[in-house]
């Protein structure tokens, strides 16, 4: 099929990458270079809507298309009904969890601070001159890290972020990455029922006699609490529990839904940083291969020490940093 495809694009006048996107783009259709360049070269298998964007773009007549489409479902054939899900690899390295097929589109979100919580923090109000919508947001640490890294992980891929209640219905549809607990998020509080996580998440508002993560079901029930002390006369974070969890979006079956979140807003990055550290990163996606193959349904839950008040990056492969992780088959 590839090498029909190059045919094609020599009948019509070999156009360059940056051309093609263009014709593309006169159509309402989306060619992105990088991808295009993949499947000219055998090296990526392109969606149905893709080849047929192609097709028009090198000028190959309505009428030829069925037998296109049908060689490429003998193509696509034998692949995971679920292939796509599967995060793509560049070629000799191993597949990163945060690289997403080309062209889906990605949305991460969080929730916002109360207004009780917003309301003495300067350049919160929006009728102030230096308003920042950011001081709003209960996360921003966790979500300016994940937002800056899957944008440079997937430049061929709409990515944006917004609050929960900025979303609208299409974001749904999209691989959503949703961070925070569910004291802020209250997409996390209702995914933990729709995705049927063997977890669960105490609030902070309103306050309660326990705080943490409660994981399993009965009398098997665990219960894991972050760590604070009084230093000093200050009440300090030494160490919170998160939960990280990767699964099918029940809103669309085609994308993901991935879930950082900790206890407190500390614990959040560290859940966020756990796959993308520079150091740690790759380490702790090896043991997660390792042990979930191609299942797209798994989780964890994790300690993540706070040290002089910075969060350290767990280590998955440290015993003593895993607390509870499960995996179930799609």
């Amino acid at each position: 099929m590839a090498d029909l495809l190059r045919q094609c694009r020599l009948r019509a006048g070999n156009p360059s990458l940056r051309d093609i996107e263009r014709l593309g783009e006169k159509r309402g259709q989306t060619l992105p270079r990088s991808t295009v360049a993949g499947v000219l070269g055998g090296r990526r298998a392109p969606r149905r809507e893709l080849l047929l964007a192609l097709l028009a773009a090198f000028g190959i007549p309505d009428g030829d298309w069925a037998a296109w489409t049908s060689a490429w479902e003998r193509a696509v054939a034998g692949r995971p009904a679920d292939a796509d899900l599967v995060p793509v690899a560049e070629e000799g390295e191993p597949p990163d969890i945060w690289r997403f097929p080309a062209d889906d589109p990605v949305v991460i979100t969080c929730g916002r601070l109360p207004e009780s919580m917003v309301n003495n923090l300067p350049s919160s109000d929006p009728r102030d001159p230096d308003y920042v919508d950011l001081l709003t947001y209960a996360d921003p640490d966790a979500l300016v890290h994940l937002f800056g890294h899957i944008r440079a992980l997937n430049p061929d891929n709409d990515v944006k972020f917004a609050t929960t209640g900025e979303l609208q219905p299409a974001d749904y549809a999209s691989h959503l990455v949703v961070i925070g607990g569910s004291d802020f998020n209250v997409l996390t509080r209702d995914m933990f029922s729709a995705l049927h996580l063997p977890v669960k998440m105490s609030p902070r508002i309103p306050e309660v006699d326990w705080l943490g993560l409660e994981v399993g079901n009965g009398e098997g029930a665990q219960r894991f609490s972050p760590v604070l002390g009084d230093d000093y006369g200050d009440h300090i974070l030494h160490e919170d529990v998160i939960l990280f969890f990767r699964g099918v979006n029940p809103a669309d079956r085609r994308r993901t839904i991935t879930i950082c979140a900790g206890v407190y807003a500390r614990g959040t990055l560290a859940a966020a940083r756990c796959l993308t550290d520079p150091v740690l990163g790759p380490a702790n996606q090896a043991y997660l291969r390792q042990k979930v193959g191609t299942n797209l349904h798994f989780g964890f839950v994790a300690r993540a020490f706070i040290i002089d008040r910075m969060v350290a990056t767990p280590d998955l492969t440290d015993p003593g940093h895993r607390l509870y992780e499960w995996m179930r088959p799609e």
